[in-house]
């Protein structure tokens, strides 16, 4: 492994997916993702289908941990339903939706919270998610984008996924 590489793989295993500009070098092993306005890509390790935590391990890449696991994979559920339009095509780079389009999916899948419970919870996971590269998060515009981490599943998952999109309200 050339310098070059071993610098962006060490880039990637500390700060995950990030995006550069298109005509930026990249390492081998390394999937690039195109912004929809081809302003730039996102450079995401492309690992083997099926690729357990202890693989991510080795790799030193940042695994799955999440805090909220319920109300984290509930807001990627609604951010899923609201970016992902049309569940027969390819999940990246989705549309971006209304974090207020977000709230009430989220809203229909989850418990009877209060407004304020309700907003703390999806506001942290949008966070988190958008951390850790499953989405992508403008605040000021308080608009959400499924994230370059979505294009990393596979096609059982993509199909678990389908069926899940596809039983969420609308």
């Amino acid at each position: 492994m050339s310098d070059d590489d071993a610098l962006w793989w060490a880039r990637l295993r500390s700060g995950g997916p990030r995006p550069v500009s298109p005509d930026s070098a990249y390492p081998a092993g390394v999937r690039r993702l195109v912004e929809p306005d081809a302003g730039a890509v996102w450079l995401v390790p492309d690992l083997p289908d099926g690729a357990r935590p202890d693989v991510l391990d080795e790799l030193g890449l940042p695994g799955a941990h999440v805090d909220q696991r319920g109300d984290t994979a509930r807001v990627l559920a609604a951010c899923l339903r609201c970016c992902w339009t049309e569940p027969s095509g390819p999940v990246w780079p989705g549309v971006g939706a209304q974090l207020d389009d977000v709230a009430t999916a989220f809203r229909s899948i989850t418990d009877n919270r209060d407004e304020r419970a309700l907003h703390a919870a999806l506001l942290g996971a949008v966070r988190r998610l958008a951390g850790s590269g499953w989405l992508i998060f403008d605040e000021d515009q308080r608009v959400v984008r499924l994230g370059p981490r979505v294009a990393m599943w596979n096609a059982a998952e993509l199909s678990s996924l389908r069926e899940l999109w596809r039983s969420m309200p609308r």
